[in-house]
């Protein structure tokens, strides 16, 4: 092949270079490609319009996933360009809730490789694959083994879809550049047999590892990974329970990481039910909220809750911590139900809880009844558990209670907000997960907000990469879910939002990154070539954010 195929072949078919039907004629002349398109030049709007209009074609939310990622395998920038001019249509298809339905189906529509595999049976390869990898320079790594994707369970290798669009958010919400995030499955099997068993599966069919490989393939990883991109940002995602938390603990202080599931989950729930606590009437330390679930997830959020309470009211934290009861697979949460609780779970036991009392708690209909609660939680990932008879429980005590169904994908909610908003004349105040209809009850619109990661974590890995603190602490996501509140306009209090809207997530993770900045320079563990005022801060990232563009600055973003 000559000089100038070699140079026809790599413009067309890298998906970080290639325009397409946006090269200009000159372009196509130099590049030697002037046949190899069709003779109109369009632009970039052009392309976006008619990529809009085959996406309408598809009915299912899952074809239209397909359709993306065939774009994203030849044109990058055209792939983000319709993220970012259509946020609240191709959300919910690049990640919730149809991301669950395309990691269980990965293999079969798999289409062309995004990102890095490392495999435990080659782990004394993870130097080479990563150095062979061609990513030279990474802000954000989004790493998953697959074992617990949303409420989905262990998908094993499928889990990349996962990776893959958080990494895909992370350029959509914040302006990372995409050639510097990188998404990563740790492939370490999976205990789901009718996954190993399907001839399109492409990870390794075998069960799990035990632990002392698995830690072994991470610790390597985690080490390669901060010797070639020592500036890098990790982020853990969808780690099992058995993992997750052991895994914080065993990596924060050493690394740039944190963990989506307990930290950025936490950061944005608190955020969105400490401003629904303030619409209730109720004082945050007079609530009594049940908790359905007790892993990772619900976890953080308990602890997020409890932190940013007490930042913004002065409450002990330990007070806070009363007003919860966590509901597990074996009923309320107690230090006196005879077994032996996991680690996470102790600082959240009840102890008042006789032994008598919590062999009669063992549902979560019996410990609403018990409870009566103000507020419900569900972060248990089983789908609907929340009926009306136990929502009337909650209206017995309260005019407007607080019902979040946190779980994912859609199927997994603990209950539908349309028919929460009919059991209780529209006073409810919800937030989800994935995102639910509006509905109007005796004239008022009710529309349930989105307690989606988005808010937080695009926000909180920019503002980490730009000011470079060593590990990322609890201030720091403290900081970022107190900044995610303040953001909540009165027009949007005024409407019953607990969240900004989500068409304008750039501005929120402009904001995010700009407070993760400030406490790291209080702090004094970062930032310190960075601007100091508020508005200067605020300049320094939006320079820095990446717009889809073709020409010299779109080029220029991609490397």
């Amino acid at each position: 092949m000559d000089q100038m195929s070699n140079v026809a072949m790599s413009v067309l078919v890298n998906r970080y270079y290639n325009k397409g039907t946006a090269f200009t004629e000159k372009e196509r002349r130099d590049n030697g490609i002037l046949g190899r398109l069709p003779p109109r030049v369009e632009t970039l709007e052009q392309q976006v319009s008619r990529a809009m209009d085959q996406l309408d074609k598809f009915e299912k939310p899952i074809e239209k996933y397909v359709h993306l990622n065939s774009i994203h395998s030849g044109n990058v920038t055209l792939y983000y360009a319709i993220l970012q001019n259509y946020p609240e249509k191709m959300l919910p298809i690049v990640y919730t809730p149809t991301v669950g339905e395309a990691c269980q189906k990965f293999g079969s529509i798999f289409v062309r490789e995004r990102g890095l595999y490392l495999s435990s049976c080659y782990r004394s390869e993870f130097p080479a694959c990563i150095e062979d990898s061609r990513y030279t320079d990474v802000d954000i790594i989004v790493v998953t083994d697959g074992s617990r994707i949303l409420g989905l369970g262990d998908l094993g290798a499928n889990g990349m879809g996962i990776s893959v669009g958080k990494c895909a958010l992370y350029v959509v919400g914040a302006g990372l550049r995409p050639r510097r995030v990188l998404p990563v499955l740790l492939d370490c099997g999976t205990n789901t047999e009718s996954i190993r068993n399907d001839p399109y599966y492409l990870g390794q069919p075998i069960p799990r590892v035990n632990d002392e490989t698995f830690f072994g393939c991470l610790d390597d990883f985690m080490e390669t990974a901060a010797k070639k991109w020592p500036t890098a940002v990790i982020q853990f995602e969808d780690f099992s329970n058995n993992h997750c938390f052991d895994m914080l603990e065993r990596y924060r202080n050493k690394y740039r990481c944190f963990n989506d599931d307990i930290q950025g989950t936490g950061a944005v729930v608190s955020s969105g039910f400490v401003s629904g606590m303030e619409a209730s009437g109720i004082a945050p330390p007079k609530h009594r909220v049940v908790v359905f679930g007790a892993g990772s997830a619900a976890a953080g959020v308990v602890d997020s809750i409890c932190k940013l309470v007490a930042y913004r009211t002065g409450v002990p934290e330990a007070d806070v911590c009363k007003c919860f009861y966590l509901v597990d697979t074996k009923g309320l949460v107690t230090t006196t139900r005879g077994d032996e609780l996991a680690a996470h779970k102790v600082r959240f036991a009840r102890t008042e809880i006789s032994a008598e009392e919590s062999k009669k708690l063992t549902t979560l209909r019996d410990v609403v009844n018990f409870v009566k609660p103000t507020a419900f939680l569900g972060l248990g990932g089983v789908g609907p558990v929340l009926d009306k008879e136990m929502v009337n429980v909650m209206m017995s005590v309260t005019e407007k209670p607080l019902i979040f169904p946190l779980s994912n994908p859609t199927s997994k909610a603990e209950c539908n907000p349309v028919e929460v908003y009919q059991w209780t004349n529209g006073n409810a105040i919800i937030a989800s997960g994935s995102p639910f209809p509006s509905v109007t009850v005796n004239g008022k619109v009710c529309k349930p907000s989105q307690g989606n990661n988005l808010y937080v974590f695009p926000g909180l890995g920019l503002g980490v990469s730009l000011a470079q603190p060593e590990t990322i602490s609890d201030d720091i996501i403290l900081a970022a879910s107190a900044r995610l509140q303040d953001l909540l306009s009165p027009e949007d209090r005024a409407e019953g939002a607990l969240y900004p809207s989500l068409t304008r997530i750039r501005w929120v993770s402009l904001e995010i990154a700009t407070a993760v900045i400030e406490k790291c320079q209080e702090l004094g563990v970062g930032a310190k070539n960075i601007p100091t005022d508020r508005a200067s801060i605020l300049k320094y990232v939006e320079a820095r954010m990446w717009q889809p563009a073709y020409g010299a600055e779109g080029k220029d973003n991609i490397v």
